[in-house]
């Protein structure tokens, strides 16, 4: 018995291995969360289908300020991990407590400590006892270090807790402890390109005064036509961000080009048509921009090959720039230009069907993109509706 329990123990602790080390190789691109790594994690400790496990386990975490809070207990449901319970909090000064936040490990069988299994009951809180659904016959606990600390306590394994069953929940909680680690430096790292990319998109904002709004707007767009289409969340998510970029290469376009009423001559014309390739280039060539730099080298390319700067023909072009292309077109034409007023969403969604001298709808957009835009035109009127709505406040 000895030996199948130490074979059960290797094998839970070489699949958490597997995981982190999983986890690790796609940290660049995964946007990872707590219950995403508990999903995982305890799912693999958990008790079922042949696997030597508890039947519950309660993760806390500890405040700042020592309190533990933020409680629950986890268990599987037909081989499947749910939550049990709401938020659990816990007084570190109460006898629930004790040694639950300091200790290494502790492992526990009721016939240990206590004359009978009802008496073992007391060393629980209540609403811990209450989530479990039944009595406690044994416990392990160890603590969870890293910037959030806390504990992992796992209930009522077959038989007795043993010291093979500590040595698989210390390898849940160091798991658990580094992966949250992670999430949480992650999640600070995203915040901070965000913030990145909208300074850059920003920086063209000088010369044309609405164009913060409009950059802003193209986002929403973008970001609700790719919802739209099915695509995949992360996805979605970057073309919503990335979406702002589409005019970065304008930094380089002089002022006077920018701000010019009326029609640009011929030099100037060629002279702007170079700003997706300036753009690819201010973009440069790391892996976290590359939808970025896709969208603005090519949301000015067109479905039959006739745009600019390359002339790329279908699905020669990158799906995010035909994304951004629409969205793109769409603001250009609801919002007021030195070379031209504002369309109505009315005025704005005939020329998307009949086209105008300057755009021809089967033409120049992803004929998937443009259907999916006419199911969801009224989102985009209300993100321009909203959007102006906020510009007024301003002011």
């Amino acid at each position: 018995m000895s030996l199948e329990l130490c074979e059960m123990s290797l094998q839970q602790t070489q699949e958490l291995l597997r995981l982190t080390d999983k986890t690790l190789q796609n940290i660049c691109c995964k946007k990872f969360t707590g219950e995403e790594l508990y999903a995982e994690t305890i799912q693999k400790v958990l008790g079922g289908k042949g696997r030597r496990g508890p039947a519950n386990i309660f993760i806390v975490f500890q405040e700042q300020d020592g309190t533990i809070r933020r409680g629950r207990v986890f268990h599987l449901k037909a081989g499947e991990l749910i939550e049990k319970s709401e938020e659990i909090p816990i007084d570190p000064l109460s006898r629930y407590a004790i040694n639950m936040s300091q200790a290494d490990v502790v492992a526990s069988n009721w016939s240990d400590s206590c004359a009978n299994v009802e008496e073992y009951q007391a060393y629980f809180q209540p609403a811990v006892r209450e989530c479990i659904g039944g009595v406690i016959r044994n416990f392990v606990a160890y603590r969870i270090s890293g910037e959030a600390p806390g504990s992992v306590i796992a209930f009522n394994y077959p038989g007795k807790a043993t010291t093979y069953d500590a040595d698989v929940l210390r390898s849940l909680a160091v798991v658990i402890g580094s992966l949250v680690t992670l999430s949480n430096e992650l999640q600070e790292t995203e915040k901070a390109f965000i913030y990145t990319i909208k300074a850059l998109a920003r920086a063209c904002e000088a010369a044309e005064e609405q164009t913060g709004k409009h950059i802003l707007r193209v986002n929403r767009y973008a970001g609700a036509l790719a919802a739209n289409m099915g695509l995949a969340d992360d996805f979605v998510d970057v073309v919503s961000y990335s979406a702002q970029m589409h005019d970065v290469g304008k930094i380089k376009i002089p002022t006077s080009i920018l701000l010019k009423e009326g029609a640009l001559n011929k030099e100037e014309m060629e002279l702007m048509m170079m700003h997706p390739v300036y753009g690819e280039k201010i973009l440069g060539d790391s892996p976290r921009l590359q939808v970025a730099r896709e969208i603005a080298l090519a949301h000015h390319e067109n479905w039959d090959g006739s745009g600019y700067p390359y002339h790329l023909k279908g699905e020669e072009i990158p799906l995010a720039g035909r994304i951004v292309k629409l969205a793109d077109v769409y603001d250009a034409l609801r919002s007021e230009r030195s070379y031209k007023p504002p369309l109505s969403h009315m005025d704005t969604l005939k020329i998307f069907k009949k086209g105008d001298d300057r755009i021809s709808p089967k033409a120049h957009f992803d004929p998937e993109l443009l259907k999916t835009f006419f199911q969801i035109e009224h989102i985009f009127e209300k993100i321009y509706d909203s959007m102006e709505t906020e510009i007024q406040a301003e002011v």
